[in-house]
């Protein structure tokens, strides 16, 4: 969603944009690339050829209300290139590809379609999103302008608005664009726009109505404590921090949001629509991985704002705390047998040990005794979609198909994105079942 706050530092899915990792895992395909070469998307046109148009577009669609988005993409790529009004499936695959984090060619599509006929602002819309996460402001201006046209009711496009104009350094007009909007997530967005040009109380205000009014999840709460610590009230940020993080976490986070302290205030919101701030960790680097809520979690916020604040008490010995997961040797490559759950893609192995570090400390309990590991895909260079060499990161291998579902069912659930994957010929093969 539009003003979620980023938290590049940790490899969380960027919440800003709704920007989540690019997945490059064996379903997210690209123009370009043989259908041999890759055994989900062969299946799908495979099964094209025995299935209608209508049945096909209804599998994806039903993939997507799943959030399982890297396994509808190949199926709209297929019903884009058909015969006839292909508009629809061009523009489910656009919403695809961006809930992907794959802004450039989603742009590229939604570009064509908005280009040779008039088509409900959805279209717009999305393709303003895009254009923030590549830091093409002026355009993406423009485009939720048209999307505020022909969606009157939809709060969003205008929201849209406002971010844009705060990236473009006009602050003033950035908070007029959030006029008489009431709903939760306009009021964030506002809120977050107020807290980039330093206006912080009034920013914790619109927060902590959001919160105690029981509206709020992670990305509120998050940006609550950026609010709390732009103010210099550290220790209301790091407990409202801590109801979603670990300490080291925290830790880190927090490094981020001093880094976006020091930015002039016209350059914060820009740092915040495109990740910028970190330049060792790109868009498509961002780790798998994403904050989920929970009732206690939002009742705990509800109760650190509706308390007094404590009175100081001597603070007691710090008991020693047991030092914090950490990988430190590489994975080694994947076995040629067994099934393997495919948790992200990565530029750099230093980054690869990292996701699995995070990953593992926040899901111990189901991953204790499953091992790392790595898998490595070089696309070449290519105009759209992924190209260059890419480390793949693996949890497995696994025996057995239904272990791996439940394993990798139990991670979607806390909110992590996985994808199970047989070996991929060159790597081995399935075991006897």
């Amino acid at each position: 969603m539009i003003g979620q706050q980023i938290m590049k530092t940790m490899g969380f899915k960027h919440y800003l944009m709704g920007v989540s990792v690019l997945a490059l895992s064996a379903c997210s395909s690209v123009f370009g690339v043989p259908a041999q070469s890759n055994p989900n998307i062969a299946a799908a046109r495979s099964q094209a050829d025995a299935q209608d148009s209508s049945s096909m577009m209804s599998i994806a669609d039903k993939l997507v209300e799943e959030e399982n988005h890297s396994a509808a993409i190949p199926i709209y790529r297929h019903l884009a290139t058909g015969l006839g009004d292909r508009t629809e499936p061009r523009m489910k695959l656009a919403r695809s590809l961006v809930a992907m984090g794959n802004h450039r060619e989603a742009a590229e599509i939604l570009s064509r379609i908005v280009e040779q006929r008039e088509y409900p602002g959805e279209a717009w819309y999305h393709l303003g999103k895009s254009w923030l996460a590549l830091g093409r402001f002026d355009e993406a201006l423009a485009a939720f302008g048209e999307a505020s046209n022909r969606m009157a009711d939809d709060t969003k496009p205008r929201a849209g608005r406002g971010i844009a104009l705060a990236a473009l350094g006009r602050g003033e007009d950035a908070l007029s664009a959030f006029d008489g909007l009431g709903d939760a997530q306009s009021r964030s967005n506002k809120a977050l726009v107020l807290a980039s040009l330093g206006n912080t109380d009034e920013a914790i205000t619109i927060f902590e109505d959001i919160i105690t009014s029981g509206g709020a999840g992670p990305r509120d709460r998050q940006n609550l404590a950026l609010a709390y610590l732009m103010a210099g009230r550290e220790d209301e940020a790091y407990r409202m921090a801590r109801l979603d993080l670990d300490m080291v976490s925290v830790e880190e986070t927090f490094t981020f949001y001093r880094t976006l302290m020091s930015l002039p205030a016209s350059d914060r919101m820009q740092a915040l629509v495109t990740g910028s701030v970190e330049p060792e960790w790109t868009r498509e680097e961002a780790a798998n991985l994403e904050l989920t809520d929970s009732d206690t979690r939002k009742a705990a916020a509800e109760r650190l704002l509706a308390e007094p604040e404590p009175e100081p008490e001597p603070e007691p010995e710090p008991e020693p705390e047991e030092e914090p997961y950490e990988l430190t040797e590489i994975p080694p490559l994947v076995e040629p047998e067994g099934w393997a759950l495919q948790i992200g893609a990565y530029r750099t192995i230093e980054n690869l040990m990292r996701g699995w570090t995070i990953l593992y400390r926040a899901n111990e309990d189901i991953l204790e005794g499953i091992p790392p590991r790595r898998s490595e895909v070089d696309f070449g260079s290519r105009d759209n979609g992924p190209s260059g060499f890419y480390y793949r990161l693996n949890a497995g291998p696994l025996k057995t198909l239904a272990e791996a579902r439940a394993i990798c069912r139990e991670l979607k659930e806390r909110g992590t994105e996985c994808w199970i994957r047989p070996p991929e010929p060159k790597e081995g093969k399935l075991p006897d079942q």
